[in-house]
C-alpha cells in the first residue's frame, strides 16, 4: 500500500526498516514499550502490520496489529504525546477499521488499561465493546485490561 495523504497526515505502511522509529515513538508512549529488535522480530510474521501517520515527515503515530482472514487484533495505537487530543489516534483507527471492513474483516479485538479513560472513551465512540476483563494482565502495575470488540459490520462507513 502506498502512501495517503490527507489535512497533512500521510498515512502509509511501515515495514521492518522503519523499526527503530516505531520504537522511539513507542518509548515516549508506553511504560512498557517494545524494543527495536522485537519490532524487528514482529516485522518477519505475515500476520503482524504496523500503519502510520506523518505529519511533516515525523512519525506522529502508529498502529500495530495482528490480522487473519475475518478477524484484527490491535496490539498497539501510539500517538506522539505532543500531537494527542488533535485526531490523529482517532484518524488512524477509522482508517484501519475502514481497511478491515473492505477487506472482509468481521471483528476487530483489543485491550486497554482500565485507568486509560481517554483511550476507552476513543474506543467506546469507534463501535467497540467490552467484552471481558483479564485480571492482573499489566505486569508493571497489576491492573486489569479490559477487552474490547467491533463487528466491522456495525462500523459505519461515514467513519472512513
Amino acid at each position: 500500500m502506498g502512501p495517503l495523504e490527507a489535512d497533512g497526515y500521510v498515512f502509509f505502511q511501515l515495514t521492518k526498516k522503519d523499526s527503530a522509529e516505531v520504537a522511539a515513538l513507542e518509548k515516549k508512549c508506553f511504560s512498557t514499550p517494545w524494543t527495536e529488535k522485537e519490532f524487528n522480530l514482529s516485522f518477519e510474521q505475515k500476520i503482524f502490520k504496523v500503519f502510520g501517520l506523518k505529519k511533516d515527515e515525523r512519525l506522529v503515530a502508529y498502529i500495530a496489529m495482528y490480522h487473519t482472514a475475518d478477524e484484527l487484533e490491535i496490539l498497539n495505537i501510539a500517538t506522539d504525546p505532543e500531537q494527542r487530543r488533535k485526531g490523529a489516534g482517532k484518524r488512524l483507527l477509522a482508517l484501519m477499521l475502514c481497511i478491515g471492513q473492505k477487506l472482509g474483516i468481521q471483528q476487530a479485538f483489543l485491550e486497554v488499561r482500565r485507568t486509560n479513560i481517554p483511550a476507552i472513551n476513543l474506543y467506546e465512540q469507534m463501535c467497540f465493546s467490552q467484552i471481558g476483563v483479564r485480571k492482573q494482565y499489566y505486569k508493571d502495575t497489576g491492573e486489569d485490561a479490559l477487552v474490547y470488540q467491533c463487528n466491522l459490520a456495525d462500523f459505519t462507513r461515514s467513519q472512513c
